[in-house]
Parts: structure tokens; sequence; C-alpha cells
């Protein structure tokens, strides 16, 4: 189908003609006739770089052009929240504007009122349906990106229980590349179905062992032993190749592996703007691997490097500048980083269970991102069989169809405060009612029987009942209690809820730091860390140390729950020397973690923090312990000692800048407003740019010379997590 056929605005037809673009694929051409433009559901499941993304930037615009409303497009990570947002903003010169939402789960967030195409995570759509804001009612579009989620443990349920709301009052477009029972999922959306193995690129499968390469075909390749030979055999075409391993560390080593080889295939050209990057990367313990391995031309990527670091990386790989990623399969969920090989190194990864296979529907999501359309004709996907059978991977892998997607709405974490929600905003008023919206879930579609989530809810009911968020009358009616409200606005689990009011009392009479940190990091909502064996005998000994700061009772040896016990410890104590202002580095260094895990640690435990004093609030607070916890919340939130809670309130002054300026005399605004600009310049990591914000937000003129004094900062911006929480 030829562009100028679409039967939808001669402007949308223009915007998508000046990307390039004179005609669509067969299938987003098929997905175009199916209805969906008229306003039919859609599943429309087709390989990665098909054009899954135009479909919907179709359908959303010509929607709002004709009929108004707003469009909302759910995506599973923020980072390609992000990168849908820059994609979708090209929308704008037809006055479609458009905004991005991905964190704060306790707000209406009205000011997304004023826009018509909303890209937001699923948790944070979710939160904000619990709050309804007056906007919602206007989304006539959902876009569920990457719906094969529904099928993950811990995420699917929700992304299941959004769609289950929005049914009948919403058009739904369901997006994937790789569903085992789409025909299942249509029918539960009452969609049209649009599957297809077209591709823009032909995919070439194969496998790798010990230097044959079996192709897909019957054809084979020879290389030297290793797998790393087609790495740096792509990167000697002029091509990239992306390496999907299962583990952080192996990611580190064999990138740094790597880098050793195809650093001699590199131009002199080429190793500058390596060296220009490296030079833009702040130092730390996970950054010195990542210098040592883009030497050559080589990154990794995992969820343990820093915001700044990945993104850094995902830009410099898309511009050619990084011949070879080495990657966790984190990186295959929807982040469009196309190579044109992908070898999967790894078939298995270890769980709970010890070492187990990873998912078909995982591996095809990995080797949909080889080949890049107008770069490459044919892509190629190599999984290399190190211990196990080549033709057993390929006919599992290659041959095989991805599984089939199940409901995770029993996962009884995520039940619970979908039952509670249901209740307390969504008007769910009795128990039949409840169990009239679940059979409208995909769970209650696939298994054609409700009894087992009836005796859950029930259960949950129950304890929602005996833990006072809601109470029930004696016509057998739900009545939500401030208690349950607020925990479902506030996005949390009731029962970290439960152990939150439990400890209130304790709290009361000793509120320190390293108690009301162990029962966060105690909480299902925090991700804890792990305490490995050799640790354990000093987390013990610290946690005695300070029993009587802790909320609860020391488990014993045998109990089962001690292991995970000494896990909060650890979390306690890093969350403790953050706000001792311990820095970063000897942080990653003392607890060996990296920039990630801390960053998500304080980024949850913001949130936590936030919602205990939230809860707190609605049980006639003491005012001195109740202005404790705000304090300290914002100590966590800035990793700051008590003394600088003014000066990191100012725009650009982080912990490092804060303690400089008090430590040379600046100790309030004050102190800042009366200062003379060279005394402030001479304060380590305060530019001109720096004095100009604080004067301008003070309120305080700025003198004429120090106007030309310093036109530019020379002092580099790091991508520090200081930087981040600015």
């Amino acid at each position: 189908m030829k562009v100028d056929e679409l039967p939808v605005d001669e402007r949308i037809k223009k915007i998508i003609r000046d990307r390039g673009i004179e005609g669509l694929y067969p299938p987003q051409a098929e997905a175009l006739k199916s209805g969906v433009l008229e306003g039919k559901n859609l599943v429309l499941a087709i390989p990665t770089a098909s054009g899954k993304t135009l479909v919907s930037e179709i359908i959303m615009v010509n929607k709002l052009l004709k009929e108004g409303g707003k469009a909302v497009y759910l995506v599973p990570l923020k980072a390609l929240a992000e990168e849908k947002y820059r994609e979708f903003r090209e929308w704008e010169s037809l006055g479609v504007r458009v905004a991005v939402t991905t964190g704060d789960y306790d707000s209406t967030d009205e000011w997304l009122g004023k826009y018509d195409i909303i890209v937001a995570t699923a948790e944070k759509f979710d939160s904000l349906l619990r709050h309804s804001p007056r906007w919602i009612k206007e989304v006539k579009l959902v876009v569920a990106d990457e719906v094969h989620l529904i099928g993950s443990y811990d995420r699917g349920a929700t992304l299941e229980m959004i769609l289950s709301h929005m049914l009948g009052r919403a058009q739904i477009l369901a997006l994937s590349a790789t569903i085992g029972n789409a025909e299942e999922l249509a029918e539960w959306l009452d969609a049209e179905l649009i599957v297809s193995d077209w591709r823009p690129v032909e995919l070439r499968k194969g496998v790798f062992h010990l230097g044959t390469l079996f192709w897909e075909d019957g054809k084979i390749d020879r290389y030297p032993e290793n797998w790393e030979s087609l790495a740096v055999d792509a990167v000697k075409r002029g091509k990239q190749a992306l390496v999907f391993v299962s583990t952080r560390q192996s990611a580190e080593k064999e990138a740094v592996s790597l880098s050793s080889k195809i650093s001699r295939l590199l131009t002199k050209p080429e190793l500058r703007e390596l060296e220009q990057l490296i030079s833009q990367i702040e130092d730390n313990p996970t950054t010195e691997k990542l210098k040592m391995a883009l030497k050559g031309g080589v990154a990794f990527h995992h969820a343990g490097l820093g915001r700044a670091e990945r993104t850094l990386i995902e830009d410099a790989f898309r511009e050619g500048i990084i011949k070879v990623i080495t990657a966790t399969p984190t990186l295959s969920a929807g982040l469009n980083l196309p190579a044109f090989r992908v070898i999967i190194r790894d078939t298995k990864r270890y769980t709970d269970f010890g070492w187990t296979d990873i998912p078909v529907l995982e591996i095809q999501q990995m080797m949909g991102r080889a080949g890049r359309p107008k770069y490459d004709k044919v892509g190629e996907a190599i999984i290399v069989a190190r211990t196990e059978d080549p033709k057993g991977l390929l006919g599992k892998y290659i041959q095989g169809k991805p599984e089939k997607l199940f409901s995770m709405l029993a996962n009884e974490q995520a039940f619970r405060g979908q039952v509670l929600a249901l209740i307390t905003n969504f008007g769910v008023s009795n128990f039949r009612e409840l169990i009239g919206f679940l059979e409208r879930t995909f769970y209650a579609h696939q298994r054609k029987d409700t009894a087992s989530l009836e005796y859950k809810a029930k259960d949950i009911v129950y304890f929602l009942i005996e833990n006072e968020f809601i109470d029930i009358d004696l016509e057998n009616n739900f009545i939500p209690l401030p208690l349950g409200k607020r925990t479902s606005q506030l996005y949390i689990d009731p029962l970290t809820a439960k152990k939150f009011k439990d400890a209130f009392p304790a709290l009361e009479k000793n509120p320190n730091p390293f108690g009301i940190f162990q029962l966060i990091a105690s909480t299902p909502d925090m991700a804890t860390l792990n305490a490995s064996r050799r640790e354990m005998e000093d987390y013990l000994d610290l946690a005695y140390e300070l029993e009587g700061n802790l909320y609860i009772s020391i488990p014993d040896y045998e109990d089962p729950r001690f292991q995970g016990f000494l896990g909060q410890v650890k979390t306690a104590k890093v969350l403790l020397d953050w706000i001792n202002e311990v820095p970063e580095v000897r942080i990653y260094e003392t607890y060996n973690i990296d920039p990630g895990d801390l960053y998500r640690i304080l980024e949850l435990a913001d949130w936590l923090m936030y919602s205990l004093v939230e809860l707190y609030r609605l049980f006639e607070p003491k005012e001195d312990v109740l202005n404790y916890l705000s304090s300290l919340h914002l100590r966590l939130r800035h990793g700051v000692r008590e003394e600088l809670l003014e000066l990191v309130t100012l725009p650009n002054i982080g912990r490092k800048r804060a303690r400089a300026l008090y430590n040379a005399g600046f100790r309030t605004r004050e102190d800042i407003m009366r200062a003379k600009v060279k005394d402030l310049l001479e304060v380590e990591g305060i530019g001109i740019k720096i004095v100009e914000g604080l004067f301008k937000h003070l309120g305080v003129e700025m003198p004429g010379e120090a106007k030309e004094a310093e036109k530019k900062d020379g002092r580099k911006k790091g991508g520090t997590l200081d930087e981040f929480l600015k």
C-alpha cells in the first residue's frame, strides 16, 4: 500500500512522506485495513522492526484529529517511555500535544489534561486510574506495547487489570513481536488479529558450535573455534553486533575480552571518538571496566549501570561509535538498538530454582534485534551451543514456537493491591460485583473458571477487613476505610501498609533511621540487597549492636526469614550511609553494588518513606514524630545530613555542592543572598551558571561585572547519581 492510499488525514500522510516513507510494509497495510481506523480493537503480532510503532502513530493521530480525546501509549520501561516520547513529538506540528509520565504514584497529574498523546509506564497509568483525574474520561485509545508482558510474573497483573478496566471504554491496540497464543489474547480483547512473520530485513538464524555455524536452511559456515570470532567478523565487515549473556559479570568480562580483539580493527578517528566518549563518563568501580572496554569500541549494558551511562552507550551504538555491546536480556525488552548480528551466548540463567532454560519467547525477542532497516539486507541471529546439543537448540529456539501467555493475576502480591483498588477506587461495592469484574479479566477468559480466583479474592477480602483497610455492613456491602483508600492511592502492597501500621507504636517510642530503614527494607515493595555468605556474620553483628533500634525481633538462624533479614540489614546500612553523606564510590565498593542498584534502592526507599509518612498521618500522629519522619524523608531524598536540608532545596544544589557550600561558610539561603559572586565561584562545583540560577531563584540581582566574569562554566558535568538527584 502506498502512503497516498491511506484513508487518513492528508497532514498525516505528509509527515510520513517527509520521513522518506512512500509505501507501507505488507503487515502494516494489513493492520490498517483491519478496521482499526474505524475504531476496532487490534492485536498486532509482527516481528521487531516491521513497523509496529508507525502503525500505532497513524492510528493514534488519525483518531485524535477525527474525534479529539486522548491516546495513552503504555510501555514497560521508563527508558522506553522517553524514547517513544521523543519519537512522537514530531506530531506536535499538527497541534497534537505529547507528554510522558513515569514516576510519582500518588498524583492525579491533572496537568496531563492539556495533552493528547500520553506515554506512560503501565504502573504509572494504573496509579492514575486509581486517582481518577478528570481527563481520564477523555481516553479513547490505549496502545499496549510489548503486550506479551501480560505473562510476566511480577508485572503482568498490572497490564491485565488496565486492559480489563479499559475494555469497552476505549479502543485497544495491543502490540508485540512474539505471542504464542495471539488468538486467545485477541478473543479476550474482542480484537482483530494480524499475525505475520514478514520482516523488512531478512533474518538468517543459526547455531554456532566449536567453530561450525549451522544455519537453519542447512548451510554451514566455518569460523575460529571461539564464539568471539563471530563478533570480530561482524566488525571486520563494517557492521555491529549485540551479544546477549545471562549475567552482569559475564557482560563485563566478555566486553573487556572482546575489546582487546576489536581495537585492532579501528581507525585513528574512531579511537579518538571513543576517547571523547570515555571522557564523558564519571569514575566509579563499574565504569572503570566500562572505560577499559570502550577503548576497543565495545561496551556492556546492564541494569547496574547508571541511567546516564546507559544513554551514552545506546546513543554511541546508534551512531556507530561503539561496535559491539554485550548485554543482559534487559536490552531486548523494547529499546530500539538493532545490529547486523545478534549473538546469544547463553540460553540458561540462574534462578531460585537453579539453572533453567530461558523461555523461547525471550530468545526470539533477542533474535529479533538482528538486521537494521535501511542499512542491512540481511540480519543474522546466532545462538552459541557451548555444552548443549546444537540440533536441540535449533529445534527449540529457532524452529520452535514461543510459549503461550498465561494470566499472572493469581500472583498474590499483585492481586492483593488490585482487589483493594477495585473496592476503594473503582466503586466495587460487594463480593458479587468483585467477582463480576474479575470475570472480565484475561485470567477468567483463559481458565473459563474463576473458582480459584474467587477463593483467593475471598482470602484477600478477609485480610483487608481484619486489618481495617475496608469494612463490611449488614447487607455485606464493602465500606472503604481511610487506610485502604490511602494505601491504594499510594500504590503500595496492602501488606506493606500493614507492616507500617503495626510498627507505628514502636516507632513513636524510638524514631531512628536504622529501625525505619530496616522496616522499609522488610516490605514486599522494596528491592532488598542480598547478604553474601561472607557478609552474613558482619550484618548479624550489626543487627545485635543496633537491636534496640529495631522494631522487630532478630530471627533465629533456623528461621526461614533469617537470610532475608540480613539482606534487609544490609539495605538499611546502605541507606544509613547515604544520608550520612558517604560518597557514592565508597558505597559501591563497600557493599559491592553497581550505580544502577543504588539508584533503584534510593528510588524505592524514597517512595516507601513518603508512603510511611502519609500513612502515619492517618493515626493521630504525634507532631514531633511526624516532623522527624518528614525530615528523614528529605534527608533520604537528597542524601544529606540534617544541616544541609535548607541548601539542597536550592536549584542545582545536590549533596556534594551543598556540603561544599556549607564547609565554605554558606550555610543558609541568607548567606548565599549576601555573598559576593567571586566568593561563591571559589567553592568546588560552583560555576557562574549555578550562581546565576541561585540568584535568580532567590530574587537577587546579579552584579554587572559578574555577568561578564565567566561566560562559560568549564567544569565537566558528570552523570553521577548526585547529578541525577540534584
